[in-house]
């Protein structure tokens, strides 16, 4: 585990049951990567917000963007953006981007539960609650708020999430440090007189994990005209997720020309175009040359997430082919193959690494095991795993 946080401090946020539901979440193995590869992953992702912050960027990808993502933007950086990364004897290789990624809080407990013995009293988890609400605390204070007060944490149904434990872990975090925290669905929001409720507690900033990433349904009303009016801070918000988690981005990523014509420096472009899978927008024009090539290719929804809907090539039937070649929301990348790990009692297993990052600073990585073509935590002996650095 990388810990990026200047020190580790004394004050814990007590893990209750969560230890518990982590002891069926973590892998039964830790991962290692080298130096020179965690170094790669965070030049990653400073190229990736160096190329986000430029007009040429913003305006190429806020045209097909949602509406609501072209409102008068937040300031704010959007928090726990995952940046997921295969690694290969080339280094390692970008596959996506995901905002609102699940897994750092589990990454606190896994970092809290692999402290040696002896050093209880300076424990890990001090450390992390006190870098996670440093940034909840950084997002409010970028909108120019002043002091945080209150934070509601919103998904679908939260108590049936497979990762709900992280929720009450952030609300335990957050009051611990003296900011009133609520766990609620999006549906249990009001917005009324100017401002965004749960219940009779006024909200000021939301922790979003929903995947309506563009908040356009009917249970997202009162969240939306909250972020619409500026009554709250939505934290990641639809233009985090438009700017940065869209897999049509990777297309012009890992374009030369077009980040050669962004302004982005050579050095960083070097970087993009070596770190990200060759990705490409499937149309009816190129359908059939994909079709034909297609055991090279993984097929993915634009704004999928949890691996879902995602499509090995080498495996497309006809009948599926058919369905999503004739949408329009879907890319083509190229394929690369997850690594593997010996895990004790098991087969081998493949892993990708998750670096967390708040803004452009790399904070957490965290490693996912699995077996399947997709990342998924029904193996057993895997789930989240342990990310040791190697020095040598």
């Amino acid at each position: 585990m990388t810990l990026v946080a200047s020190e580790r401090v004394r004050t814990a946020a007590p893990a209750g049951n969560c230890n518990e539901d982590l002891a069926t979440k973590r892998a039964a193995i830790d991962v290692s990567i080298s130096t020179q590869d965690a170094r790669r992953m965070d030049d990653v992702i400073a190229a990736v917000h160096a190329a986000v912050a430029t007009p040429l960027y913003q305006a190429t990808v806020l045209t097909t963007a949602p509406a609501i993502a072209r409102e008068e933007p937040q300031r704010l950086k959007g928090l726990f953006t995952g940046f997921d990364f295969h690694v290969t004897s080339d280094g390692p290789k970008l596959i996506e981007i995901n905002t609102n990624a699940g897994g750092a809080f589990y990454g606190a407990l896994i970092d809290q539960a692999a402290r040696p013995a002896g050093t209880a009293d300076i424990p890990a988890m001090g450390a992390w609650t006190r870098l996670f609400v440093q940034h909840f605390r950084s997002e409010w204070q970028l909108a120019g708020k002043g002091d945080l007060r209150t934070v509601a944490i919103v998904d679908d149904n939260p108590g049936e999430q497979f990762l709900k434990a992280e929720f009450e872990l952030a609300r335990r975090m957050l009051e611990g440090a003296g900011i009133a925290a609520t766990i609620a669905d999006p549906r249990e929001l009001t917005y009324k007189d100017g401002r965004l409720r749960h219940g009779d507690l006024a909200i000021d900033l939301v922790y979003s994990r929903l995947t309506s990433f563009s908040l356009d349904r009917t249970e997202d009303t009162a969240l939306r005209e909250a972020l619409l009016a500026g009554a709250a801070v939505v934290s990641p918000d639809p233009r985090t997720h438009a700017l940065l988690a869209c897999k049509r981005n990777l297309t012009i990523l890992g374009n030369g020309d077009f980040l050669r014509e962004a302004g982005i420096d050579e050095r960083a472009r070097e970087t993009l175009i070596d770190a990200i899978p060759l990705t490409t927008v499937l149309t009816p024009a190129n359908a059939p040359e994909l079709w034909n090539t297609r055991e090279r290719f993984y097929f993915k929804p634009m704004n999928g997430f949890g691996s879902r809907a995602v499509y090995d090539g080498a495996k497309l039937t006809v009948a599926t082919w058919t369905q999503i070649s004739a949408r329009t929301d879907y890319v083509a990348q190229a394929r690369v193959e997850a690594p593997r790990i010996d895990v004790p009692g098991h087969d081998p297993m493949r892993y990708d690494v998750r670096t967390f990052a708040y803004g452009a600073s790399p904070f957490m990585r965290l490693a996912r095991v699995y077996r399947g073509q997709t990342t998924n935590f029904r193996t057993p002996g895997g789930g989240f795993a342990l990310v040791r650095i190697r020095t040598t």
